[in-house]
């Protein structure tokens, strides 16, 4: 194992989330749609800035085994977790992309949510500029016309 993967794996058990989100009353729709606003408008600090994780904290993926790369992954996806956040990615990728996509995250703006998830995801559901390659849904998706997406055959 690289001399270097407990260490990271300290500090990412290290960014999670501490303070526990109060506990909300009901919003109404009119509260949660000005709550959405003001998320978006409002991102000022990157995910890393919160957890206190660095991209630089990481070693790059091809100075690591495939297993430590998987290691990494899932103590950096349940940390997310532990900030209201998540990373789609679809099954099947091969471990450094999902390693090296996840590390990314750490750059995205946000505000922390106290309920409810905040999902990043990487497809730009336009498979010429689509960051997930030959993996992404992208290829065998279409956005239909009546909203939501189509299976298309190859």
């Amino acid at each position: 194992m690289h001399p270097y993967i407990p260490h990271l794996l300290n500090d990412i058990t290290a960014a999670y989330r501490t303070e526990k989100p109060c506990q909300e009353r009901e919003k109404s729709f009119a509260e949660i749609l000005e709550e959405i606003s003001r998320m978006k408008a409002d991102r000022k600090n990157t995910f890393g800035y919160f957890c206190g994780l660095k991209k630089e904290d990481f070693p790059p993926s091809d100075q690591l085994l495939k297993k430590e790369m998987k290691l990494v992954s899932s103590a950096f996806k349940k940390m997310m977790r532990s900030w209201n956040i998540s990373c789609w990615l679809p099954k099947g990728l091969p471990a450094d992309l999902v390693y090296d996509l996840l590390i990314r995250t750490l750059e995205r703006k946000i505000n922390p949510l106290e309920s409810g998830m905040v999902q990043f995801s990487y497809c730009s559901m336009n498979p010429s500029n689509c960051l997930l390659g030959q993996h992404c849904t992208c290829l065998t998706r279409k956005a239909s016309e009546g909203g939501g997406f189509i299976e298309i055959k190859p």
